[in-house]
């Protein structure tokens, strides 16, 4: 069973994920390592199927990154996540997807 958990509070964003990659009933790693750093304050953390799971992580981290290259300015945490929900929202509706995110980060001087 895979798992994500967070905890935000004053000044610091803590996110835990479980580390095993499951297909079915088998356990194919024991070390997988779900939480993808978006820039220096934010991180995204995943579980679900592999392939969904890693290939929009990344999608959303490129984009992320892109945006920072493209508008010299890096994305907030909550504009990183109002972008993943529309992103996961518009994947759904074309094909099922198995892809559960969770967005953390925290912002220096608030």
């Amino acid at each position: 069973m895979e798992y994500v958990m967070g905890i935000k509070g004053k000044g610091f964003a803590m996110v835990c994920t479980s580390a095993t990659a499951v297909q079915q009933i088998i356990t194919m790693k024991h070390d997988e390592d779900k939480i993808l750093p978006l820039g220096t304050h934010t991180m995204v953390a995943t579980s679900g199927e592999p392939g969904d799971r890693v290939q929009f992580s990344e999608f959303v981290a490129a984009n992320a990154r892109l945006y920072a290259l493209r508008n010299k300015s890096k994305l907030s945490t909550k504009a990183i996540a109002n972008f993943t929900r529309g992103e996961l929202a518009t994947a759904l509706r074309k094909g099922p997807k198995s892809a559960n995110l969770l967005v953390a980060g925290y912002h220096k001087g608030k």
